[in-house]
């Protein structure tokens, strides 16, 4: 089968249409179909896109290599604004695509999840298909000024649905969370102009840019690196970039955490692979240190801080920060393993294409870690794991999607969570010999507050308050079917991913 069609624009651009079917329609029921049914076709398109990398024999893309042997697939480009040379331009990679994919599989799982939503509902689901658009224009974009646009954008329909459809505090957390990471995006605007007048001729092609370095090693490098990492983590988050995270995940809606912990955050990841690693590599090489500490620190903090959290979606919140903390201690791990040369580099490539299996995995985890808590909350009008106690006996749908996605998320071998992990540590011991004992040491810290909430939550003696409390609907139990299907194919058969993830990652640690 060979894909002569524009795949790319219809992925970023059809959400956006069903959108605006959905006001149109104005009728409840309506949106919720059109934005289900949209949501849904962009999925398929995804998978084929997908397919496209993993059996490249059966499904051709069109491919282009630029001179520093890089591959760009399905690659849409014309002229936009010629006379700055800014072009409209789409092309999908192996790291691009496996996030397009995740950001595809859980949107219509976020609208199937907020199925019972009554205020508002054509511009509730039409925002999530706003958002849709504007996460896989960044994955999607090779041109840095279009990469802006939709980065900037895409801030708008996340504010709304907290503001609009969140929690009592939900004005504070939205202003909070459009403040943080607005004003993170002004060290990512300098660097995007230093990669524009550095380059020659002037460029906002990220291909060109990648293949030609153009920003010269020393201090501009590393201050452009280090202000990108701020950029970056901020949206990760991570330590100490962080605090806006909590109070944006207990106020949004649980559709709204679905999508924020689950492909939002990843942006802050693809941020650092694409910008601070490939266009920045030799800062990446000095630096590589700065990354490492931050995620240890990231990833000891927010696990201890889970110990001390009674409501569940805090809890899960500060188990982000934790987990995101393995992304850029796997990146650390690559690019120190790889450009030190002799028997660490294929630990570092497992290591860095380790840190992109984290991105997916911790997608799919924490999105059922939101939906069996926002469930939680809308049931019973508490997520405090202290009221509860003994549930299970009332609510086994809910606790058993409740116990698998918490050992999925501790790393149980055999789920997609253990797999990443392991990666990482593989890496970050072939890069930094016993320091792998830190992380190691925080599965002991995520396996004592998540089985700890197990044991208070949903086992023992049934609370008397609960003894009528419902069970989930159909239209909860589907998304979390899926996702926990998705657990265990990506972590029985992780080949699936990881294979075209590591030759890519060593082509890339290749480079520096």
């Amino acid at each position: 089968m060979i894909i002569d069609y524009p795949i790319l624009t219809l992925i970023v651009f059809l959400p956006a249409l069903g959108a605006m079917l959905c006001y149109v329609t104005g009728s409840p029921g309506a949106a919720r179909g059109v934005a289900l049914a949209t949501s849904l076709v962009v999925l398929g398109l995804a998978t084929l896109l997908l397919s496209g990398f993993l059996w490249p024999d059966a499904i051709v893309l069109s491919k282009v290599t630029t001179p520093g042997s890089h591959t760009y697939f399905a690659v849409e480009k014309s002229p936009w604004v010629p006379t700055l040379n800014v072009n409209y331009f789409f092309g999908a990679d192996e790291l691009s695509v496996i996030l397009v994919f995740l950001n595809a599989l859980l949107t219509p799982l976020a609208l199937a999840i907020s199925w019972d939503e009554h205020t508002r509902v054509p511009e509730f689901f039409a925002m999530f298909l706003f958002m849709e658009t504007t996460i896989s224009g960044v994955f999607l974009s090779l041109d840095l000024f279009q990469f802006l646009v939709f980065w900037e954008v895409g801030l708008v329909p996340m504010y709304f649905l907290i503001a609009v459809w969140g929690g009592p505090r939900r004005r504070y957390a939205a202003i909070k969370f459009f403040l943080y990471t607005f004003l993170a995006s002004l060290p990512l605007l300098v660097a995007v102009f230093a990669f524009y007048f550095y380059s020659s001729p002037h460029t906002f092609d990220m291909t060109a840019i990648i293949a030609s370095v153009p920003v010269p090693p020393g201090a501009v490098a590393d201050l452009a690196f280090v202000g990108l990492l701020i950029a970056f983590g901020t949206k990760l988050p991570t330590w100490p970039l962080h605090t806006w995270l909590p109070d944006a995940h207990v106020e949004a809606p649980t559709g709204g955490s679905v999508i924020l912990a689950g492909v939002l955050l990843k942006l802050g990841g693809y941020g650092l692979i694409r910008f601070n690693v490939q266009m920045l590599p030799t800062a990446a090489v000095d630096l590589y240190w700065l990354l490492a500490l931050v995620g240890i620190i990231s990833i000891l903090y927010g696990a201890l801080v889970c110990i001390a959290q009674d409501d569940l979606k805090r809890l899960v919140a500060f188990s982000s920060v934790s987990h995101m903390g393995f992304v850029t201690l796997g990146i650390a791990a690559g690019v120190y393993g790889f450009s030190a040369g002799g028997g660490y580099g294929r630990g570092a490539v497992l290591g860095f294409s380790g840190a992109i299996f984290q991105m997916f995995a911790h997608g799919l985890v924490s999105a059922a870690l939101f939906m069996v808590a926002g469930s939680l909350g809308h049931k019973i009008g508490t997520r405090n794991i202290s009221d509860l106690g003994g549930i299970a006996k009332k609510a086994p749908r809910f606790a058993t999607f409740m116990m698998v996605s918490f050992l999925a998320s501790l790393g149980l071998p055999g789920l997609v969570g253990f797999v990443a992990e392991f990666s990482v540590f593989v890496g970050v011991y072939a890069a930094f010999g016993l320091l792998v004992f830190v992380p190691i040491l925080t599965v002991v810290f995520t396996a004592a507050y998540y089985i700890w909430a197990m044991q208070r939550a949903i086992f023992g003696p049934l609370n008397p308050k609960w003894e009528t409390m419902p069970d989930l609907h159909r239209f909860e139990v589907a998304p979390l079917a899926v996702l926990t299907l998705a657990f265990a194919v990506f972590g029985i058969v992780p080949i699936l991913l990881l294979d075209f993830l590591s030759t890519w990652s060593q082509g890339i640690l290749g480079g520096l």
